[in-house]
């Protein structure tokens, strides 16, 4: 789903992948496709998981508490784990060279798409402030939609077939980012520059704000009708997304729970 989109950016853009090793390097492991590795078991059935579950009627099943790691080819998966920092839940993620996406599959018809509510810290320590090119910190959060693929032009199509053969999944209709960059400004839509379908909305700024945490509050609707200039599909999954391709050392982020606040509900929120 949307990490196969994520990935067919990756592969692309290079945003995310390695340049294959030397044949005669030592390494762990060879280069490998990408794809669902199974259950991030150090997350599902959590407190974090429950608390990201969206609302349902009735009580919630397993598979409302389970998460996925999808790993990105050519890396070693980034590593998931339920902690609590500072008196919160949250996820940690590390990633030292090594990136995977952990994303829970859940449908959301487009009339119910109401607020996404999350938040991150970042500590300092793994980012390398000294590389003025260096875009992002690496911490995303990632919206996935189903859409009309007719409507997709060659080239997308030929991007889907290829995250298909490499991960088993089909690059979905449209994939929307939240980040925070070091050079963009609040507001900022950032399309990727190797398909279209990737679009990217920039939430905060700046080298400031490590180690405290970030919380922030998104109307998805208006938010895809911004990034892509029409009404969202529905929505197929939702998901973080760290990556340490471009640090020096280990780098750290910690994720407190995605919310998903359905229309019916936020409309009586609000007011």
């Amino acid at each position: 789903m949307f990490a196969a989109a994520l990935l067919a950016a990756a592969l692309t853009a290079g945003c995310a992948t390695r340049a294959p090793a030397d044949e005669d390097a030592d390494t762990d492991e060879p280069v490998s496709q990408g794809g669902t590795v199974g259950v991030a078991e150090g997350v599902t059935g959590t407190a974090w998981a429950q608390m990201s579950a969206p609302p349902k009627a009735g009580e919630l099943k397993p598979d409302d508490l389970q998460w996925e790691i999808f790993r990105v080819p050519g890396k070693q998966p980034a590593s998931y784990s339920y902690v609590r920092h500072e008196g919160r839940d949250a996820v940690l993620a590390k990633a030292e060279a090594s990136g995977s996406i952990l994303r829970h599959r859940h449908r959301i018809e487009p009339d119910q798409l109401g607020l996404v509510r999350f938040s991150w810290n970042v500590p300092n320590a793994g980012a390398n402030l000294a590389l003025p090119q260096l875009e992002d910190v690496p911490v995303r959060v990632v919206l996935a939609f189903e859409g009309d693929r007719s409507r997709l032009s060659m080239k997308n199509a030929m991007l889907s077939e290829l995250s298909r053969l490499l991960t088993g999944e089909e690059m979905p209709f449209a994939t929307l980012v939240y980040s925070w960059s070091r050079i963009k400004q609040p507001g900022e839509v950032i399309i990727n520059d190797r398909t279209d379908r990737i679009r990217k909305i920039v939430v905060d700024s700046g080298d400031h704000g490590y180690n405290e945490w970030r919380s922030y509050e998104r109307d998805i609707r208006a938010d895809y009708r911004k990034a892509f200039g029409e009404d969202p599909g529905a929505l197929l999954s939702f998901a973080v997304f760290t990556e340490g391709e471009r640090n020096e050392g280990q780098l750290q982020a910690f994720y407190g729970p995605l919310k998903l606040i359905p229309a019916s509900a936020s409309a009586v929120a609000s007011k």
